[in-house]
């Protein structure tokens, strides 16, 4: 048997809804985003597709400009047209997707093409879709390694097949995850000991981590963390980098090279751009690769180094922005503080003692916390006062400015980052708390 590779899943269209600026994009997704990672690599593979037959000529001589060798469909999609809209790119927060007419999807497996004959690979790529994974793999080599990502479509573990799989990937914002992960990474491994060897959890920008059940190894990866263009399909690509590259560099080495070359797929949504980063990060010695670490922080210790946001937090005020914040920060798994929520509104009415204890108490909460970000909305004094505070107690600083407001020297030279876009901010947040 050869050494290819075969991505297998879904083909969706990817509907970006304009944002930030920016017009509506529209491009293929699913396992494209492996097709893509794999090309960008120049490992040749070959895939095989569910999708309705409108897109199946655009897939086919897409992947074919891509890389692929052969292409072939395996599933017939109808009812719905297979279109995800995305609301939110990046994943500062909920991306807010909408899979358009999901409840309505048919799909119709083509038998003949998942004969044993026809899946003679080294190694199976599986995105778990809405087609019927057991008929869909049952008919795989026995000496091809199935390595499948449980995105969003598996709910439990009796959907999974036993000793099936050599890799299962998933991510934080997997269902799994959230049922059955209660704050230990190694007890949370010993769900998945029959179903794989090797359990790789992906934890968005804090990193990832794997366990090699057959050495009883583990091993903790940083992500390469930025501000970046757009999140769909990123894990895909650290998921094709991975498994093509295990073999020859290992487990560590591999998963330190697909972290970099998902953080090249997130910056740009034009594949040429992406080859030509791929390119760098593969002239670059591994060694040099590993020296360079990044950002590591998981999921577990998130909620230990409390954040601190400075702000106007008045109920007679638009909180909008503030709200964004707090929304985006507790989806990663941090812990907001909202001194003004957590100690008391004061009015004009309010005594000296009131004003004093309420001082009191949020310089204390304020020592108490790693991270301060104030979100600049207008010249409150108490805000700016909690800033110079918390830089001379040495607490890292962030603002979030959303109306670009921020024009004094003090505000803008004082904290670590000044930003009007909050994927900077949250980049920065993993950053910053990852060197406690």
């Amino acid at each position: 048997m050869g050494s290819k590779i075969c991505i297998l899943g879904d083909v969706v269209t990817d509907i970006t809804l304009p944002q930030d600026g920016n017009e509506i994009k529209i491009r293929l997704g699913g396992i494209t985003h492996c097709a893509r990672g794999l090309w960008a690599m120049n490992v040749s593979y070959d895939a095989k597709f569910v999708a309705p037959n409108y897109l199946s000529n655009s897939i086919i001589e897409y992947y074919k400009h891509h890389g692929a060798n052969d292409v072939t469909q395996i599933g017939t999609v109808t009812g719905a047209p297979y279109s995800f809209l995305i609301g939110s790119v990046k994943e500062t927060g909920n991306q807010f997707y909408d899979f358009i007419l999901r409840d309505q999807i048919d799909i119709n497996l083509d038998i003949e093409t998942l004969d044993s004959s026809k899946f003679n690979y080294s190694d199976v790529i599986l995105i778990s879709g809405n087609f019927d994974l057991e008929l869909t793999t049952k008919n795989i080599n026995k000496d091809t390694k199935v390595h499948i990502d449980l995105s969003n479509n598996i709910q439990d573990f009796n959907q999974l097949e036993e000793g099936k799989y050599h890799t299962i990937f998933l991510s934080t914002s997997s269902e799994l995850f959230k049922k059955y992960y209660k704050g230990s990474f190694l007890d949370f491994c010993k769900n998945f000991e029959k179903y794989c060897k090797l359990l790789v959890l992906k934890e968005n920008r804090g990193g990832s981590r794997i366990f090699d059940f057959k050495n009883e190894e583990h091993f903790q990866i940083p992500s390469i963390t930025q501000p970046i263009v757009h999140s769909v399909g990123v894990g895909d690509v650290f998921d094709a980098c991975f498994v093509s590259k295990y073999r020859e560099f290992g487990i560590k080495k591999a998963a330190y090279l697909a972290s970099w070359l998902a953080s090249e797929y997130a910056v740009t949504t034009f594949p040429d751009d992406f080859k030509k980063g791929a390119q760098r990060v593969f002239k670059t010695k591994i060694e040099d690769i590993l020296s360079m670490g990044g950002c590591i922080l998981p999921w577990e210790k998130r909620p230990l180094s409390h954040i601190y946001i400075a702000a106007p937090d008045f109920d007679y005020l638009d909180r909008s922005k503030i709200d964004l914040l707090v929304d985006s920060l507790s989806y990663h798994n941090f812990s907001p503080r909202r001194p003004v929520q957590e100690n008391g509104q004061l009015s004009f009415e309010s005594t000296k003692g009131e004003k004093a204890l309420a001082c009191s108490k949020d310089i204390e909460l304020l020592k108490q916390c790693k991270l301060l970000i104030v979100v600049y909305i207008n010249d409150d004094a108490g805000t700016l006062i909690e800033l110079g505070y918390a830089a001379a107690l040495g607490i890292p600083c962030l603002v979030f400015d959303p109306y670009n407001k921020a024009n004094n020297c003090m505000l803008t030279e004082v904290p670590n980052t000044v930003s009007s876009d909050l994927d900077v901010i949250i980049s920065e947040v993993f950053n910053q708390l990852s060197k406690n």
